[in-house]
């Protein structure tokens, strides 16, 4: 029984001298933590560290100063608050801010002075170098040293004092062909200048190839000058009697329609008219007399059918007839090497040999459309009226009766309308341009009005109307459509020939040619703003000019040899005013006069005509 006392008493002695080991265990782990903690919250005081340890470095180096940093000093004060000591007031730090700003001013203000100041010593340096070197007085308003400078308008000499009331013809451009004028030794004319040999003369055509040009009076006689007819510049009458209306050049050739509607091939040399085995015909003594020309034979036309108007282009010809159908043959006298698919027939592609030369050709997929049934099966074929031709190059553009273009030919730089690419390149067979539609609303068909072709280039009116206005015998009463016409281009503008503003390598979606649409003009009996139309239209290799309602004319394109009549040489890639034609009174004062209207107008009877690197204004008959 006493042991078993003893043993309790033992054991309840261990756990008391355990219990109060822990509570020691404890309370001297919370006094080290306090400690630590009261240890890293304090600063550092004088008292815990050797002044002569921490100034050591300056002891030994520097002069001693009994006087401590004071970064030193905010680390050894307990009472040093670095927040407290850090803060600025409001006042301080506006005006810290308005103290950064004026360096920002101050800093821009003498960089761009700085920058002006450069500007200005690099622009002024010659005349600062022969100010300096007193190698001249030179102020700094006159020209760079040896060089004069420009005043006033230069105006060219003018060796012809008749003025633009007096009918004639004004010609412009490369003059190497001895075309635009009869001075030999001109390489270009830049104005338009007037020709001596024509004053005082009416003509009803001009047209200016690459080699030569010709012209038709108010008798219909051909009138041709320039190196590829006879090497000299002076104008002949070549052709007599014969009723011209129209002519254009076409690879070597000109093809001329007369009153009688037949085509005459005439040789443009002088040389070659003289070696032609031609027609003969009879003078008034009965005598026999070879003609310099010969006819284009009418084959496949029906009795009675005639050709109504033609165009040409670098060696074809398309022309149509007065029932509205189209015929094309090679140009030249020889053998074409190539086919572009200009012609519009398939067995005359790009991949098989070209049509005899001066042979028709009836385009049959371009005068006929075929219907089909439900069945998809041909119904019925029907004869499609052809309108217009235009021809480029090596493409053909073709306007029927419903408004629809087709194109066919040289495809390389858009000028069908159609995209390009290796199989589109050349298109043999009249296919219809659908791009136009995306330039219309939904329910809208894009009437196509007129059509043009110059280069590689073509152009085309389009108006936009209601579907049902295109059914026949429809007796609707809607209104019609509102909506004004506009002029599309397409093809290569590398030199600003599609007048879009752009220099484009190729473009075969058709581009609005918006310059064209902000011309307008009062129209006292509606009071309102009218649009100005075109009124005539000419094409050139690689520029173009229109007139204009208002008598007004635009132009714009190519200008390598001067052939814009600006005076200077620079492409113009959108329509523009061109200046006046120069009179023999003008002066440089004349173009200060702020009343002066210093843009071309044409009257009724003049007409101008682009080229292939020339120009020309001819007067017609009242």
């Amino acid at each position: 029984m006493v042991a078993m006392l003893v043993r309790g008493a033992r054991d309840t002695v261990l756990v008391a001298a355990q219990r109060m080991s822990a509570q020691r265990v404890g309370a001297q782990r919370r006094w080290l933590s306090q400690a630590v903690a009261a240890r890293s919250k304090r600063r550092l005081t004088e008292y815990e560290y050797d002044d002569a340890e921490m100034l050591r470095s300056r002891l030994d180096t520097e002069p001693y100063y009994a006087k401590r940093d004071k970064e030193q000093q905010r680390d050894q004060d307990p009472g040093y608050d670095d927040e407290a000591q850090g803060a600025s007031s409001p006042d301080e730090l506006r005006r810290f801010r308005r103290i950064e700003i004026i360096k920002g001013l101050a800093a821009g203000v003498a960089t761009i002075g700085g920058l002006m100041g450069g500007y200005s010593l690099y622009a002024n340096w010659p005349r600062l170098q022969a100010w300096w070197y007193n190698t001249g007085e030179l102020g700094f308003d006159s020209g760079e040293p040896g060089k004069k400078r420009k005043r006033g308008v230069e105006l060219p000499v003018l060796t012809n004092q008749n003025d633009s009331s007096v009918p004639g013809l004004y010609l412009w451009g490369d003059n190497t062909e001895y075309i635009t004028s009869m001075n030999k030794n001109a390489v270009d004319v830049r104005f338009p200048m007037r020709h001596d040999w024509f004053d005082g003369k009416y003509l009803s055509c001009v047209e200016l190839g690459d080699t030569s040009a010709l012209a038709i009076d108010t008798h219909g006689d051909l009138i041709q000058w320039g190196r590829g007819f006879n090497g000299g510049s002076t104008p002949e009458v070549t052709i007599r009697g014969e009723a011209l209306r129209s002519a254009k050049f076409s690879n070597g050739i000109i093809y001329a329609l007369n009153k009688h509607n037949e085509v005459l091939i005439i040789p443009e040399s002088k040389e070659n008219q003289a070696s032609l085995a031609g027609l003969q015909s009879r003078n008034w003594l009965l005598q026999k007399v070879d003609k310099p020309f010969t006819k284009l034979a009418l084959a496949g036309f029906d009795k009675g059918e005639t050709v109504r108007s033609f165009d040409v282009g670098k060696s074809h010809l398309v022309l149509i007839t007065d029932k509205g159908r189209a015929f094309t043959c090679a140009t030249g006298f020889e053998q074409l090497s190539k086919s572009f698919g200009q012609f519009g027939i398939p067995q005359f592609s790009h991949l098989k040999t070209p049509p005899k030369p001066n042979k028709l050709y009836e385009i049959v997929l371009l005068n006929q459309v075929v219907h089909y049934n439900s069945k998809n099966k041909i119904d019925h074929v029907e004869n499609r009226v052809i309108e217009k031709v235009a021809c480029g190059n090596n493409h053909t553009m073709a306007l029927d009766s419903n408004g629809e273009l087709f194109t066919f030919g040289q495809n390389t730089y858009g000028q069908l309308a159609h995209p390009v690419s290796y199989e589109t390149e050349h298109i043999s067979y009249p296919k219809k341009v659908d791009i136009l539609n995306k330039h219309v609303k939904r329910a809208m068909f894009p009437e196509v009005l007129d059509i043009h072709a110059g280069g590689d280039t073509s152009f085309c009116e389009v108006k936009p109307v209601h579907m049902y206005q295109l059914v026949k015998g429809s007796t609707s009463q809607r209104p019609q459509v509102d909506d004004e016409s506009f002029v599309v281009g397409f093809g290569t503008a590398l030199k600003g020939q599609i007048g879009n503003g752009l220099f484009i390598h190729a473009q075969f979606d058709p581009v609005r040619l918006k310059e064209l649409e902000k011309f307008q003009d009062f129209n006292e009996a509606t009071g309102e703003m009218d649009r100005i139309h075109i009124k005539e239209w000419s094409s050139g290799e690689e520029h173009s000019f229109v007139k204009l309602d208002n008598s007004d004319v635009l132009y714009w394109g190519a200008n390598d040899y001067g052939q814009l009549g600006t005076g200077k040489k620079n492409r113009i890639p959108k329509p523009t005013s061109p200046p006046s034609l120069i009179e023999p009174s003008f002066t440089a004062d004349t173009y200060k006069d702020l009343t002066f209207a210093n843009r071309l107008q044409l009257s009724e009877n003049q007409h101008i005509v682009a080229g292939a690197k020339a120009s020309a204004i001819y007067y017609t008959p009242k």
